[in-house]
């Protein structure tokens, strides 16, 4: 499960995001499946992070987050009519908070859930003599 965690965790998705969008743009397409595809995956990693340290989900966002900037510097033009008040690298760094704020809350409020089952399982029933 760790293992699944972490190579999803490393996916650029900031940078598939905007790759997506941007693309979407230039063909002058709807980008449909631009914000559903976004919270399904927050929800599926902030799932499979319920067991992971806190530092370490903050540590691989970081580091797919910087892996989005380096792909987009890459793949996506720099167009400044498209990303108006942000610049290109600004609007990847953006989404990719807005990314970790979701799994950190799916995290949480997944982590509240189990334990607060696990606290109501443990109430030890009564024995019937």
């Amino acid at each position: 499960m760790k293992i699944l965690w972490l190579i999803l965790s490393l996916v650029p998705v900031a940078f598939f995001f905007h790759f997506y969008e941007y693309g979407q743009h230039i063909k002058g397409e709807e980008a449909s499946f631009l914000f559903l595809g976004l919270v399904l995956f927050v929800v599926i990693i902030g799932s499979l992070s319920v067991y992971i340290k806190i530092k370490y989900v903050i540590w691989v966002n970081i580091i797919a987050g910087l892996l989005s900037i380096f792909l987009a510097m890459y793949f996506i033009p720099n167009d400044g009519s498209w990303f108006k008040p942000v610049s290109r690298d600004v609007a990847v760094i953006l989404v990719a908070g807005v990314q970790l704020i979701g799994q950190l809350l799916v995290r949480g409020f997944l982590r509240i859930s189990i334990l607060s089952l696990k606290a109501i399982l443990k109430v030890k029933k009564p024995k019937i003599d």
